[in-house]
């Protein structure tokens, strides 16, 4: 194995366990820029495969949708409800318009290959924008709190903070989730903040990190606020 890789494999595995001086090591690199992004797609990669072979496994082993759909259907058809209700004028037309679009929405959600592949493309790409958004906003607010370390310090430090996404290699297993990633991974980047900005006390550490992860939170309930009425027109004409 390449004397390189073998080195990184050792040092993101270090700092996957929170492990201080692998955070330092990461943020006196010479080129820690260049270094966060070899590391950052590393760690992309392996997670991607975990999730492809794990989207994969749940695609074989899900029964085939139509048929259970099919199946479905004709089980209410012959309940009494539906005998009961389908007197009433447009009842079935309205059941059966509901009932195919509860499917479509629950079939974009099923298991399938094609996703299953497209996970091991996204994944390195999803890693490296959540690297870059947080890296830069949490410096920005870290040096804006009086923190000393450079930029490129921070953005090799914070690289090697997205070790925890490797827990999505569990994902091998069909239906696992790993509900401990996100506070893994925000726990490692306090670390990483931690030891790039060293004079800086840890609720001003903890505002650096929560704020780049806070802001896309905002900007989405904002979004889905505004989206309300647009959506509120869209199913009343599906339904009507």
């Amino acid at each position: 194995m390449n004397k390189k890789l073998r080195e990184t494999i050792r040092l993101v595995w270090r700092g996957l366990f929170l492990e201080p001086a692998a955070y330092d090591e990461a943020a006196a690199d010479d080129n820690p820029f260049v270094e966060g992004v070899f590391l950052v797609v590393i760690i992309g990669i392996v997670a991607g495969l975990g999730l492809l072979i794990g989207g994969l496994l749940a695609w074989a082993t899900t029964p085939d949708l139509a048929q259970v759909k099919a199946i479905l259907l004709e089980g209410l058809r012959s309940t009494a409800w539906y005998d009961a209700m389908r007197v009433e004028p447009e009842f079935v037309r309205r059941f059966e318009q509901n009932y195919e679009l509860g499917w479509r929405i629950g079939e974009f959600f099923a298991p399938d290959p094609g996703q299953a592949f497209l996970m091991l493309l996204l994944t390195p790409l999803r890693l490296l924008v959540s690297w870059l958004w947080f890296g830069l906003v949490a410096h920005g607010v870290a040096r804006l709190l009086g923190g000393n370390g450079t930029v490129g310090q921070t953005m090799g430090a914070t690289a090697l903070a997205a070790a925890p996404q490797l827990l999505l290699v569990l994902g091998l297993v069909p239906g696992l989730a790993v509900a401990g990633v996100g506070t893994w991974t925000l726990l490692a980047r306090y670390v990483a903040v931690r030891r790039v900005h060293e004079n800086l006390t840890w609720p001003q550490v903890l505002t650096a990190v929560l704020i780049p992860t806070i802001i896309p939170v905002l900007l989405a309930l904002i979004g889905a606020l505004l989206s309300l009425p647009f959506l509120a027109g869209l199913l009343g004409g599906l339904f009507a």
